[in-house]
């Protein structure tokens, strides 16, 4: 008896093995691509993030041009616009693939740099079952105008809690309001002590433009998580394309940086929601 249980169970053993390495036979599934690409003509264009992925909130983005060698081509010319088409809600909580409205987000036009393109992106929702983005795109190569009408590509939510979240707000000089939007930049990896922060503020004009806000001054005070004391101050002006000031934080923690508005001649300007009603800003920081 005991020696037909240790045949069944070499045998067990043995059709195990055999099921594993069948199942290690089998070729692994395809990863999805990370770095969005698609061809034109003869050539391939390609979208990257300096980080490896775009994320909710400021990216720097590369484009380059690839021919049938995969060698990056020196393009003549080149446009980039992000767009995002937001989808009809199906009544159920859901959302259909019948698109509702579309958008663009902040960006800077492509500068060159070398044989590559890059822009600076804020993106403002990521990709989801309510929106999808994608990017259309020019270039030109040898005087020839070439066109990709479509490269879609996946936005994912932020994971450095250093930077913290898009957030927006809105001015009221009428019924209607002006939205704006706002994100912390810099720095990426803050340290104890001394830190150099940017500030981004947008106006959300219409679905296709987003000009920066560039003429305030932004008052910034640094507090512990839960507490209204300020430990650290700093006055933010404009420049090098942000709103940039120094403030310290004492020991790596969570931080709150609340910001006071002001015009250009001093006066304060009051962030308000949707329904009116005044609100503070700020941004919520972990590192």
């Amino acid at each position: 008896m005991k020696k037909f249980k240790y045949i069944l169970v070499a045998a067990m053993a043995a059709v195990t093995l055999f099921s594993c390495k069948k199942d290690d036979d089998k070729p692994a599934p395809k990863p999805t691509p990370t770095i969005p690409e698609a061809k034109v003509g003869d050539y391939t264009v390609r979208l990257e993030s300096s980080t490896g992925a775009f994320v909710m909130g400021y990216n720097n983005l590369t484009l380059s041009v690839l021919d049938a060698a995969g060698k990056e081509v020196a393009l003549e010319a080149a446009t980039f616009t992000p767009w995002m088409n937001m989808f009809e809600g199906d009544g159920k909580g859901g959302f259909t693939q019948k698109v509702m409205h579309t958008h663009t987000c902040p960006h800077t036009p492509l500068a060159k740099e070398g044989n590559v393109w890059k822009s600076q992106v804020l993106f403002q929702m990521i990709t989801g079952p309510s929106g999808v983005w994608f990017a259309t795109i020019t270039f030109k190569v040898a005087g020839k105008e070439y066109e990709l009408k479509r490269l879609d590509f996946e936005v994912k939510p932020q994971t450095n809690k250093a930077l913290g979240t898009v957030n927006r707000f809105k001015l009221f000089s009428g019924d209607k309001g002006q939205a704006h939007l706002y994100a912390l930049v810099a720095p990426e990896s803050p340290k104890a002590g001394e830190n150099e922060i940017a500030l981004g503020i947008w106006k959300m004009q219409n679905m296709q433009s987003f000009p920066q806000v560039t003429d305030w001054v932004v008052e910034v005070k640094v507090s512990e998580k839960g507490s209204t004391a300020a430990i650290s101050t700093a006055t933010l002006r404009y420049e090098r394309g942000f709103y940039r000031g120094k403030v310290t934080y004492p020991k790596a923690g969570e931080y709150t940086l609340s910001y006071t508005l002001k015009d250009a001649q001093g006066k304060a300007i009051q962030p308000k929601n949707n329904d009116k009603v005044d609100t503070t800003i700020g941004t919520e920081i972990q590192f």
